[in-house]
């Protein structure tokens, strides 16, 4: 009886551990479920469709289209060899490996488990198609500076090619972000012409349902490759708009999920209730390139000075307003590689501290050098493009925060002819300039051979040398530090601000919203709408 008694209770404990160990499991996979949604959701209470927007639409074709809301949607539809994360740190997409054999030469393995969304495979046909319709399609193409080296495509068998380049690229693999498009598809059509431009087929997780001349729909692709990036939304609407006003009132209206906005003071045009707003450093930088072979500015504890004491912040309050951001590097955007904070603060009393010490002497407001021939006096010119208003204001406000401090700046206004002209023979003490920042780390622009500043530092080109080559992290880490101890210690260039640009989104889109200026659909796979 008594043994009966404890086979019952045995049986009882199993049971009740079952059911827990049942339990527990239920709510671990609740739980998963629920990771990306918002504290207030339920699985079954949020939407699965998401409304985008393009404003003067030209066509979904990513490499026939100019309009940039297209590029930004068509990451969702088409993809590429590589793609590059929030970081702007490279990642593989369809290529499943870059192999450089040598400077010139590159050997790229593609995915084999890749399906066009017509269902037949992705080859390296695919890709050669899309490179020969970038490079000699006859139209022009946002993506043709990405090619521009490329000499010879070459496949080497159904999954693997073969890149010959014209001449040495650092970090190549960061331009073959460009999507591909099905060579099949267009097989005997004129590819800048053809109808099939309407909707052309991707391999992303997203497809083209249907077309009008109001709206595109997509839906989600179910054979999408990439099983880790399977979106919880279903559908997707992207809504067409004639002009950026219709495009704020559809957003003011609740009619569209997320936009990127291109005026700094979006309030006055949208209010400020109801949605969420994402500013980001954005690609345009302008910087002050100091010519160091010139008589005033080969003086590095002269650079060093007039670095500490330009005021950014009040450039940007002064001259700028919204939608700027005082910045000293062209990759204070958000790359993986800048890794530290690279301004330089504000600081006059050092300035004139540093400028002593190099045998300047401030006296009757100026700062003057004995040297064995001469005395020199602390002047030089700033050369600028006379039609850019925003720079002529720039420059004459860094002429006045020197005269402060008794260094006199003189504003040298040129025409585009001579600008261009100055810029190329580098003939100027000191010129205000800007560029579009690429996607990759490269900083060959600023430290290279020929560089804009006649920068030269023995060390400094070991390093670019070096990072040429690099595909270690640690490396490029240890490096890229090195780089910016000199850079900060020999200042060839100022910089000075970068442009920001702004995501608004509506309080009831959830899921993990990021935003670069390369991708504004970061982690869209786990949007959703409450």
């Amino acid at each position: 009886m008594g043994n009966n008694i404890l086979k019952y209770v045995f049986i009882i404990i199993v049971i009740i551990l079952i059911g827990f160990g049942i339990y527990k499991m239920a709510k671990n996979d609740k739980e998963q479920t629920n990771q990306v949604l918002d504290q207030t959701s339920t699985v079954n209470t949020i939407q699965t469709d998401l409304r985008l927007a393009v404003c003067n639409f030209d066509t979904i074709n990513p490499l026939l289209s100019n309009n940039r809301n297209v590029q930004e949607i068509s990451k969702i539809i088409y993809e590429p060899l590589v793609t590059l994360n929030q970081d702007y740190k490279m990642e593989y997409c369809l290529a499943e490996e870059i192999a450089k054999t040598d400077d010139l030469n590159y050997v790229i393995k593609l995915r084999k488990d890749v399906l066009w969304q017509d269902g037949k495979n992705f080859t390296a046909k695919d890709v050669q198609f899309t490179m020969d319709q970038i490079k000699q399609g006859g139209f022009s193409s946002i993506y043709a500076s990405n090619l521009k080296a490329v000499c010879q495509l070459e496949p080497i068998d159904e999954y693997t090619l073969k890149i010959t380049l014209s001449e040495p690229v650092d970090f190549f693999a960061y331009h073959l972000t460009f999507p591909i498009l099905s060579q099949k598809y267009y097989e005997g059509e004129d590819f800048a012409t053809t109808g099939k431009n309407v909707a052309p087929i991707g391999t992303g997780m997203f497809q083209i349902k249907t077309v009008d001349s109001n709206v595109i729909k997509l839906v989600k692709n179910e054979a999408y490759w990439n099983t880790e990036k399977k979106p919880m939304a279903k559908e997707i609407s992207i809504n067409l708009y004639n002009s950026a006003g219709e495009l704020y009132n559809a957003f003011k209206n609740g009619e569209i999920d997320i936009v990127d906005v291109k005026i700094a003071n979006v309030e006055q045009y949208i209010g400020s209730i109801g949605y969420k707003k994402i500013e980001y450093k954005a690609r345009d930088y302008d910087f002050l390139a100091l010519n160091t072979t010139s008589e005033i500015l080969s003086d590095g504890a002269v650079r060093k000075a007039i670095s500490k004491i330009i005021d950014k912040n009040n450039i940007v309050a002064s001259c700028l307003g919204a939608g700027y951001i005082a910045s000293n590097f062209s990759l204070d955007m958000g790359n993986w590689l800048y890794t530290r904070d690279l301004s330089v603060q504000t600081n006059p009393e050092e300035a004139s501290q540093i400028l002593t010490n190099a045998g300047w002497e401030y006296k009757n407001n100026k700062w003057r050098k004995k040297t064995d021939a001469k005395t020199l006096e602390l002047t030089f010119s700033i050369a600028l493009n006379g039609n850019n208003t925003t720079h002529l204001k720039v420059a004459e406000n860094i002429k006045n925060q020197l005269a402060n401090v008794g260094i006199d700046v003189f504003v040298k206004e040129l025409n585009q002819e001579a600008y261009l002209s100055s810029l190329q023979n580098k003939n100027f003490d000191m010129i205000l300039t800007g560029i579009t920042c690429s996607y990759s780390p490269s900083l060959r622009t600023f430290f290279g051979e020929g560089n804009l500043a006649n920068y030269a530092n023995s060390q400094v080109s070991e390093i670019m040398n070096v990072v040429s080559n690099a595909s270690d992290e640690n490396a490029l880490y240890e490096n890229y530090n090195k780089l910016y101890d000199q850079y900060l210690e020999d200042v060839p260039y100022i910089g000075l601000y970068r442009n920001t640009d702004v995501v608004i989104y509506h309080q009831n889109l959830a899921g993990n919203i990021k935003a670069n200026s390369f991708n504004l659909y970061h982690n869209i796979e786990k949007w959703y709408r409450q």
